[in-house]
């Protein structure tokens, strides 16, 4: 059986562990940043937050068929709707919300919802809308079996540490860390989570010089390594 783009995204997020966010201005830069970012093998994250991430997601796709990408800041089932039309493999929200876990699931695609509570609710009801048990969600569909921490990191705490908290329960749970990520706490956080997904908007945030762009990530490509080594 052929993978889902869902399960492709998936394992490249599982296997390289960066994702890069950008709230596009023009649909440009979205195909700026994909064109920069994947070669890499960092994921990018358009987000819903302005009203060209929908086109910018249609031109990536247009000008490579088989670009995986995510959609975030996916609040309402309207936009998961749009967003999953435009073409994305992957919708992340900024909380949990059922009716957008409902639409995703319903397409068979992967919903990550977000927050510092909620993770097994999120899993449990993807589990009753697939119609199955949790050991069936985590084997039968791996990619739905993940949670964004957000925020990750604030000014005066760091919740890294709630993603170990969680695999107890559910193990071997996938887990996006959002949020105040940095460089400069890139390495901390990543050695304190070694199996975690890292994401943030200062991987895109010279999209307009691409060579900047690369420079950028291979820093962060190169404190992820050093935390692997640590």
């Amino acid at each position: 059986m052929a993978k889902t783009d869902s399960m492709r995204v998936f394992e490249i997020l599982k296997a390289n562990r960066l994702i890069g966010l950008l709230a596009p201005s023009s649909a440009g830069q979205c195909l700026t940043a994909y064109e920069t970012l994947f070669p890499l093998g960092i994921v990018l994250e358009v987000a819903f937050r302005t009203e060209t991430a929908a086109d910018g997601l249609r031109l990536v796709r247009e000008r490579h068929p088989d670009a995986l990408l995510l959609a975030g800041t996916v609040m309402t089932r309207a936009q998961a709707h749009k967003a999953l039309d435009a073409g994305a493999a992957g919708i992340v929200s900024a909380d949990y919300i059922p009716s957008v876990v409902e639409e995703c699931v319903k397409a068979d695609v992967m919903v990550v919802p977000g927050g510092l509570g909620d993770c097994g609710k999120q899993l449990a009801y993807k589990a009753e809308l697939y119609g199955c048990d949790f050991r069936e969600l985590k084997v039968k569909h791996p990619f739905q079996w993940v949670y964004k921490l957000f925020p990750a990191v604030t000014k005066t705490q760091t919740y890294v540490e709630l993603a170990s908290a969680w695999r107890g329960p559910y193990k071997d749970l996938t887990v996006i860390h959002t949020g105040g990520v940095v460089l400069a706490n890139l390495a901390r956080l990543a050695a304190a989570d070694p199996a975690g997904i890292f994401c943030g908007s200062a991987l895109t945030a010279r999209v307009d010089q691409p060579a900047g762009m690369a420079e950028e990530a291979a820093r962060w490509i190169s404190a992820l390594k050093q935390a692997v080594r640590a």
